[in-house]
C-alpha cells in the first residue's frame, strides 16, 4: 500500500502537456473575434480561460486565451457581471 500512496499526490499528466486554446482579446456577443483571433499553447501549469462580461443581464463581450493564473469565479456589481471559466481537459475547451 505504501508504494501506491505517493502516486495519489502527483499532478495529472494532462496538466503538464501543452493544450491548444482559443485566443482573442475581444469576442463580441455573437461569438465573433474582433481582434484577429488565433490559438495559443499552454505551457507548464497554464490553463485555457474564458472571460465573459454581461451588462444589464445581456452578454456584451468576452476574452479568451492561455493563462498562468485562472480562478473560476463570478464578480457582480449592480449592472455588470464578469464570469471567469478555466479548463484544461480538452483542446479548444474555452470556446466562447
Amino acid at each position: 500500500l505504501s508504494l501506491f500512496l505517493p502516486l495519489l499526490f502527483l499532478p495529472p499528466l494532462l496538466s503538464l502537456l501543452p493544450l491548444e486554446c482559443f485566443q482573442c482579446n475581444r469576442v463580441n456577443a455573437s461569438g465573433v473575434c474582433e481582434t484577429g483571433g488565433s490559438t495559443c499553447q499552454t505551457q507548464g501549469s497554464q490553463q485555457c480561460f474564458l472571460r465573459r462580461i454581461f451588462e444589464n443581464g445581456t452578454l456584451s463581450y468576452g476574452h479568451q486565451g492561455c493563462s498562468q493564473l485562472c480562478i473560476p469565479m463570478k464578480l457582480f456589481n449592480p449592472s455588470v457581471i464578469v464570469e471567469y471559466k478555466c479548463c484544461h481537459d480538452s483542446p479548444l475547451c474555452n470556446k466562447f
